[in-house]
Order: structure tokens, then sequence, then C-alpha cells
């Protein structure tokens, strides 16, 4: 059952596109990395892990551009990917 405090919980913000750095944000027990976000503007953005999402894992540390959908969920800055681009200086200089 949905209730009021529910639809408080989530806030909808709209498009955005955010350029930053991809970073970690959640481990499981053996130190694998299970989440990831985007460093922006001194926020970080938690990247909903769906099929565009998930490919940024291969890419922790690399400078990005995304435009997505973000929500304020519990508290937390949420964006749900829809098209990326990595930096080709960041990827020539690593």
């Amino acid at each position: 059952m949905k209730t009021d405090e529910d639809d408080a919980a989530v806030e909808m913000l709209g498009e955005m596109t955010i350029q930053g750095r991809i970073i970690p944000t959640e481990w499981d027990k053996r130190g694998n990395v299970t989440g990831i976000g985007i460093e922006y503007n001194g926020e970080e953005y938690i990247v909903f892990l769906n099929k565009t999402g998930e490919k940024l894992f291969r890419h922790i540390n690399r400078k990005v551009e995304a435009t997505g959908s973000v929500k304020k969920m519990f508290g937390d800055l949420v964006l749900t990917i829809e098209t990326y681009s990595l930096s080709k200086e960041d990827h020539e200089a690593g």
C-alpha cells in the first residue's frame, strides 16, 4: 500500500546533463564494486543500474557526460542515464 510518506520520499527533478567522474559508491563484503555514481558540482549522483548505467562499471574513474532523468530518493540524487559519452582526453591520459 502506497502512503503519502512514500510520495514525499521521491521527488522528480527532471532531465539533466551532467559532466563528472564515475566513482564507486557501494561495495560487497569482498570489496567488489556493486554501485557507481557520478561526481558533479560537489554532489554525488547515484547511477541507476539499467542497461545503460551498467555499462559504466568498466569505466570507473573516467570522466563522462551523461544525460537522463534525475530524482531525489530519500535524500539521494539518482540518475537514470539515457545517453552518455566518455571523455576522449581522459582515456588518452589513462
